[in-house]
């Protein structure tokens, strides 16, 4: 197998995500309701829940960033306007099905993103984890 010189990759937000982040918001948006608070403060609590998740959903359909690329140089983030941001990869975890990948863009900008099956092609995922892989390697030695 040839080591790939390059990854790139569009920034898709899941789909799978989106929807178990709102499922996890309504239940917490219904959690106070069966609690013995009074009408007025469930009331308050679930307006919360609602906003702070519909602020979060937002950002998750609209990355900053639209693409990743890896490179010989380094990694880089492309914006919406198409400018290239070098990004140093600070952690990255592979859980079950999801691989976070956490960026620093600049001295107090970081980028986080979460690929799953539904937003990142199985071919360019195994690349990314072999890449990752190695990078550790070389890392530790």
């Amino acid at each position: 197998m040839k080591s790939a010189p390059t990854i790139a990759f569009d920034v898709r937000p899941s789909r799978w995500i989106g929807a178990a982040a709102g499922f996890v918001a309504a239940l917490a948006a219904v959690a106070p309701w069966l609690s013995a608070l009074p009408a007025v403060a469930c009331a308050a609590v679930s307006l919360t829940v609602l906003a702070a998740a519909a602020c979060a959903l937002h950002q998750h359909a609209r990355p900053r960033f639209v693409r990743v690329a890896w490179r010989a140089s380094g990694w880089s983030l492309i914006d919406r306007a198409g400018n290239e941001h070098a990004a140093l990869l600070i952690s990255h975890a592979h859980l079950g099905p999801l691989l976070a990948l956490g960026f620093r863009d600049g001295p107090r900008s970081h980028f986080r993103i979460v690929l799953a099956p539904d937003n990142l092609d199985r071919q360019t995922r195994r690349r990314l984890i072999l890449l990752l892989a190695r990078a550790e390697v070389a890392h530790a030695e």
